[in-house]
């Protein structure tokens, strides 16, 4: 086989969509390329076009290649562009490389391997992409990936976390890879990337394929026709045909020569290469196939047995015949259709036999463990001695960053090795449940519960029962197993049982009624533990629903937050994180804002100093019910914009809808307070255009409530009761009707219009009744000004009672209400002079809590007086949007571009263009006028 040309045949339009790419990127418009075709159809020689292309307009480069056997490596492909991008400096150069991005993506994916935990892949992923911006910073930059159908899943993962947020970076994202075998997975997500296009190259047509052997000679016209014909247009397939014709000495410019093209298929050619070198150069072909792409020759030289001499002579032999290509201290295959020929070629028994050698040499040399797993995987059993602890090391390291799959097959085959230790089997069944093979978890997780008895086992085992034979049985399962701890209700197994029971019960209305009295006997517990904070946390939740005393609610929640320990707990697990959320917003909803804004505080310094999106959004949804509760209409829309942007690339998992609608839920309260009807039903809207088959999940439910105001802010009280009557009916099949969620306000005001007096003061009769029951002032005093309008006779006195209760509490905005409210019924009562007052301090406390539709309100009250208040102008820090202001305030304390990105997990891009705006809005030239334009 003869060296490859170097040129590239009928790839104009190829090239050209790759060129429009690279100068979109140059623009800061981040662009993805996806090569897609056949083995051999010549991806590579695009990638490597690519690649000269970028060079010469000034980008930075990293690159990497998959290879079957790094598929089981975590992070093997981000690795090697970091590696690739550092290990051919020494000296200060890469010590400058190691100090900058090269060295931050090494160290998260180092930190990432200690941390098996689900939410572990979400950091990495994200510290990733801030490498990613980084290394754009000062120019633009290319990432090239050529094989990727063999990434291993976690550098696949990124590729697409990249693609999805590439749009505004100066980066060029190309990856070659053959048609995916499947319609899912991290290929096909990345094709149908927004900034993605794909390009598929054509086989070479007759024309090309000519000008391709003239390179040789003038060939016959039958030989090309028949070359054509045997390779289906193939470039690679095309070569290799050619030069086995070279070697058995057929010209091409013999018509002759075509009747033997039919019978070389490429199978018959790569053997027939391979049987013409020296038996050591064959040998070594088969330790570098299996060692895998880039091997290091001495190691292949280690496994094969052949000492320096007889090494540099087989490589020589391979080198010359083409089947390897020059690249320094590596062997490189010319193509990796060649490898996987020296592979088929090898048979099964030959690959296991070198895959043992291979696992044995890089164990004596220390290298890493996942490289070592990946040969003992395919080596037969007892080939290493300590097998089952580098299986084990290497499948922490795949938990790490998403691939329980292949951490499964590991444990799976450590379990072989090293049947009688009953941690490993735990391990593999806590990896099962990872991967939804709940049955074999459960059989593996009881394995191991007879050899270590461990309440965790049982509890996990149970939840597999819970996916296999559903949730009853799962609750049997855990009451035998508690009946069967012979300590006491404080027994830490047990407690953790418990705490499992009442998670499982939690989500199923049947139970809730058991799950309240189950959850009551745990009442006084300290907090001190996970699982008593567990059992809290969920009687909180329980508590804010079913209408116990707000007291005795906020108190159970502080216990099971626990000065931040809760949080703690919960940085593993999306699901415990949303059971943080729970907890804290029960917190918030009993009026303990005091605590509730120093955990919020506190999670929010954790989560961006080591955080994903989904965990920002998690504390800012926290945050902004905080704000709604103060009524600080500002903060509020600030971050539910912030956790919006944040998880705006994010996959529709429950979670994930789940805050999408609870920032669009806020995101229209905020539009409703501007007076902005058509910015809420738009919020509205786009939420359920990108979700149309939305699961029904608790925060969507409540999305009915702002349809009901935007209903009545159009004078349509009959939609308006409709949708306030559809999240009643919801919330009653869940078994659920709290006061902090009120439905019955616009159903109140929907009846008043209807005519329908009755229906609208037994409806504020009611929610009077729930708020007082209750009994946060919040509550109280909302019910008091909601009745006031049912009860026209009573409206002063209710009125006034609202008022008092708000001063007692945190609610601003409510307070405000109150008091406008009480301003118009005063001037209706023709009390003038009270009136007046009232609504001063009413348009005042608007104002701070940033409603200008409560505003707006106030002062036509007052001209209906006679009084002509002087009207806001927004001008100045006034005109800019929550979220202007947010980035505002950090470039005026000193933050650089940078730092707000990160501290709001946004683009640096994102940052540079609010900075434009607010620039503009505020009249000054730049961020040296910014601190005094906001005063």
């Amino acid at each position: 086989m003869r060296t490859p040309d170097s040129g590239v045949l009928e790839r104009e339009p190829e090239l050209s969509r790759i060129q429009a790419a690279l100068d979109s990127a140059a623009r800061g418009e981040g662009r993805v390329v996806v090569i897609e075709g056949r083995a051999g159809i010549g991806k590579t020689r695009l990638v490597q076009a690519t690649r000269d292309l970028a060079k010469a307009r000034g980008f930075g480069r990293l690159q990497a290649v998959g290879d079957a056997l790094e598929s089981a490596m975590a992070w093997g492909v981000v690795r090697q562009m970091v590696e690739r991008s550092v290990s051919r400096y020494t000296g200060e150069i890469r010590a400058a490389l190691l100090a900058g991005p090269s060295g931050d993506a090494l160290r998260a994916l180092d930190a990432a391997a200690t941390d098996p935990s689900e939410a572990e892949l979400a950091r990495t992923l994200h510290s990733l992409w801030w490498v990613a911006v980084d290394l754009s910073a000062t120019r633009p930059l290319l990432i090239t990936v050529d094989d990727a159908h063999w990434a291993d899943l976690s550098s696949a993962q990124f590729l697409v976390y990249l693609s999805r947020r590439i749009a505004d970076l100066p980066i060029a994202l190309v990856v070659a890879t053959r048609p995916p075998a499947e319609n899912t997975g991290p290929l096909a997500q990345l094709s149908v990337s927004r900034q993605a296009e794909r390009v598929l190259p054509r086989p070479l047509s007759v024309t090309a394929l000519t000008d391709l052997l003239t390179v040789r000679s003038a060939p016959a016209q039958a030989v090309v026709a028949a070359v054509h014909a045997a390779s289906g247009g193939n470039p690679f397939l095309a070569r290799v045909l050619v030069d086995e014709l070279d070697a058995l000495g057929l010209p091409l410019d013999v018509p002759g020569t075509a009747a033997r093209v039919g019978t070389l298929g490429p199978s018959t050619v790569f053997r027939a290469a391979l049987g013409r070198l020296p038996a050591d150069a064959v040998r070594l072909a088969g330790a570098a196939a299996v060692l895998g792409v880039g091997s290091d020759p001495w190691q292949a030289g280690a496994i094969t047995g052949l000492d320096p001499a007889a090494l540099t002579v087989a490589a020589e032999a391979l080198a010359a015949a083409n089947v390897l290509v020059s690249d320094g201290d590596h062997l490189v295959f010319v193509h990796p259709v060649v490898r996987e020929a020296v592979l088929a070629d090898l048979g099964p028994v030959a690959r296991t036999a070198l895959h043992a050698r291979a696992a044995v040499e890089l164990a004596a040399a220390n290298a890493p463990a996942d490289r070592v797993a990946a040969h003992l995987a395919q080596a037969p059993r007892g080939t290493l001695p300590e097998a089952a602890g580098v299986l084990r090391k290497a499948a922490v390291a795949l938990l790490a960053a998403g691939d329980a799959r292949t951490a499964t097959a590991h444990l799976t085959r450590a379990v072989d090795e090293d049947p009688d230790d009953p941690a490993l089997r735990a391990e593999l069944g806590r990896a099962l449940l990872r991967t939804g093979e709940a049955a074999r978890a459960r059989d593996e997780l009881r394995a191991a519960a007879v050899g270590l008895p461990d309440a965790e086992l049982v509890a996990a085992a149970a939840s597999a029962t819970a996916v296999v034979d559903g949730p009853g049985a799962a609750i049997a399962e855990l009451e035998a197993a508690i009946r069967a701890r012979p300590a006491g209700d404080r027994d830490v197994g047990r407690l953790h049982l418990e705490a499992r029971l009442a998670v499982i019960r939690s989500f199923l209305p049947e139970e809730r009624r058991r799950s309240s009295e189950h959850l009551r006997g745990y009442a006084g517990l300290p907090g001190g533990t996970p699982d008593e904070r567990t059992l809290l946390g969920l009687l909180a939740q329980m508590g804010r629903y079913e209408v116990a005393p707000a007291t005795e609610v906020a108190a159970t929640a502080s216990r099971a937050l626990a000065n931040g320990a809760y949080f703690d707990d919960a940085t593993g697990s999306t699901e415990a994180m949303v059971a943080w959320v729970v907890a804290l917003l029960a917190l918030i909803s009993a009026d303990g804002v005091a605590p509730a804004r120093r955990e919020i505080d506190r999670a929010r310094l954790r989560v961006r100093a080591h955080g994903s999106p989904v965990e920002f959004a998690m504390v800012a949804n926290a945050a902004l019910f905080l704000s709604w509760r103060l009524g600080d209409v500002t903060a509020m829309e600030a971050e539910s914009e912030g956790a919006l942007a944040a998880i705006a690339c994010e996959d529709p998992a429950p979670h994930v809808i789940a805050l999408r609608a609870t920032g669009t839920h806020f995101s229209a309260y905020a539009a409703l307070e501007r007076g902005d009807l058509d910015a809420a039903t738009a919020a509205l809207d786009r939420f359920e255009a990108e979700h149309p088959d939305r699961p029904r999940l608790m925060p969507t439910i409540w999305l009915h409530e702002p349809r009901a105001l935007i209903a009545l802010g159009h004078g349509d009280p009959r939609q308006a009761r409709a949708q306030a009557l559809r999240q009643r009916d919801l919330m009653l099949e869940a078994g659920l009707d709290p006061p902090t969620i009120p439905w019955r306000a616009p159903a109140v005001r929907a009846a008043m219009l209807l005519g329908d007096l009755g229906e609208a003061l037994e409806l504020a009769a009611e929610q009077l009744v729930i708020a007082r029951r209750w009994g946060a002032a919040t509550e109280v005093g909302a019910a008091l000004r909601l009745l006031a309008h049912a009860d026209a006779d009573r409206r002063l006195d209710l009125l006034t009672e609202s008022i008092a209760m708000l001063e007692t509490g945190p609610a601003r905005l409510e307070l405000a209400r109150s008091l406008v409210d009480l301003g118009e019924a005063l001037r209706v009562a023709r009390r003038r002079g009270d009136a007046r007052e009232v609504l001063h301090r009413g348009i005042d406390l608007a104002g701070d809590c940033g409603s200008a539709a409560l505003r707006q309100r106030a002062l036509e009250a007052l001209e209906a007086l006679g009084d002509r208040p002087r009207r806001p102008m927004f001008a100045g820090p006034e005109a800019l949007t929550a979220s202007e202001r947010r980035v505002a305030g950090l470039a005026a304390a000193g933050r650089a571009n940078r730092e707000i990105a990160q501290e709001l997990f946004v683009t640096p891009k994102t940052v540079e263009n609010h900075l434009g705006r607010i620039y503009t809005k505020l009249g000054i030239a730049g961020r040296r006028d910014l601190a005094q334009a906001l005063v």
